[in-house]
C-alpha cells in the first residue's frame, strides 16, 4: 500500500469517527487542486484564495456526512469531485455577489465565431492566461459550460441570468479566446 492509499484510508476512518484533526490533511492535500479550479473563475489570485478557503469552511461543516461505499478508488474520485463542486458553487456565489459584473445581454445575433487552426500546442498555463483576459462573467459561463459540463439552463439558474445571456456569454468568450489565441500566435511567431 502506498502513501496516498494510506492517507485516503485515514481520511475515510477520520470521517467515520468524526475526527476533526483530519481537516488539516484534507486542506493540505486538496488546496492546490482547488486553487486550480478557483483560478479558472478569477484572475486575481487573492480572490481565488478567498474562494478556496471559503470552500474548505463549507466542506468542513458537512464532510463528516459525506456518503461513500468504502471503495478506496471510488472515494478518491467522488470526494475530489465533491470538493470541486463546492468550490465552483462558492466561486459562483462570489460572482453573483459582485452585481457590477452581471450585465445582462438579450441579443446575440450579431456575434460571429470564426475558426482558428491550432498549429501550436497550447499548455494549460497558456490557456489559463488567455482565459484570464476574459471578463469575469464570460469566463464563468465558459468554465461552467465547456469544463464543468452544465447546460445553459443550469448556468442561467446558477448565475440568475437568462438562458439567452448564457449562450451569448459563451459565444463571446469563445470569440475572445480565438482573438487572443491568434494574437498570441503572432507574438510568438514574431509577426507583430
Amino acid at each position: 500500500m502506498d502513501k496516498k492509499d494510506t492517507m485516503f484510508r485515514e481520511i475515510i476512518a477520520a470521517l467515520s469517527a468524526r475526527d476533526e484533526r483530519i481537516q488539516e490533511r484534507v486542506y493540505v492535500h486538496y488546496w492546490g487542486y482547488l486553487m486550480g479550479v478557483s483560478t479558472r473563475y478569477f484572475k486575481d489570485r487573492n480572490v481565488a484564495r478567498e474562494v478556496v478557503n471559503d470552500s474548505f469552511i463549507k466542506a468542513f461543516k458537512t464532510m463528516y456526512d459525506f456518503k461513500h461505499n468504502g471503495d478506496l478508488l471510488d472515494f478518491q474520485k467522488t470526494f475530489k469531485s465533491w470538493l470541486s463542486t463546492i468550490t465552483v458553487r462558492t466561486a459562483l456565489d462570489k460572482i453573483r455577489a459582485n452585481k457590477s459584473a452581471l450585465t445582462f445581454v438579450e441579443e446575440y445575433d450579431d456575434v460571429h465565431v470564426g475558426h482558428v487552426d491550432v498549429e501550436q500546442k497550447l499548455f494549460a498555463e497558456d490557456i489559463l492566461k488567455l482565459m484570464n483576459e476574459l471578463p469575469e462573467l464570460h469566463r464563468a459561463v465558459f468554465n461552467l459550460y465547456e469544463i464543468e459540463g452544465f447546460s445553459h439552463e443550469e448556468i442561467g439558474s446558477m448565475l440568475t441570468i437568462p438562458v439567452s445571456s448564457s449562450r451569448t456569454y459563451l459565444t463571446r468568450a469563445k470569440q475572445k479566446l480565438r482573438e487572443l489565441y491568434k494574437k498570441s500566435i503572432k507574438i510568438t511567431d514574431g509577426t507583430v
